[in-house]
């Protein structure tokens, strides 16, 4: 059985390949842009951790028991993780349909 696509007046119906072909324009970039940001704020989150635990300790002279890796491995390093990606995801997959060209 040979699949034909339906004529709509003067224009064709996509094909799913095509459709297919359209996500992956639209999304992959969006896909690898999430990837490069995420890692890049948990590496700015982690050099933030360590430069306020040396400040504390250093300069404020409090939080002398407190090791960095516990810092930032922490109960509040994980919320300041899981925050800051779902953010990036929803920054970057959110729909702007009036930016669109």
């Amino acid at each position: 059985m040979i699949i034909k696509r339906r004529r709509l007046g003067s224009t064709y119906e996509k094909s799913p390949a095509q459709n297919t072909k359209l996500w992956f324009a639209i999304n992959l970039g969006k896909i690898f842009f999430t990837i490069f940001i995420t890692i890049a704020y948990l590496i700015i989150l982690y050099v933030m951790t360590g430069v306020v635990i040396f400040i504390a300790q250093e300069v404020g002279d409090v939080w002398k028991d407190v090791d960095y890796a516990d810092a930032y491995n922490g109960p509040y390093g994980l919320l300041l993780k899981v925050g800051g990606v779902l953010g990036i995801l929803l920054y970057v997959f959110k729909d702007r349909p009036a930016k669109r060209g």
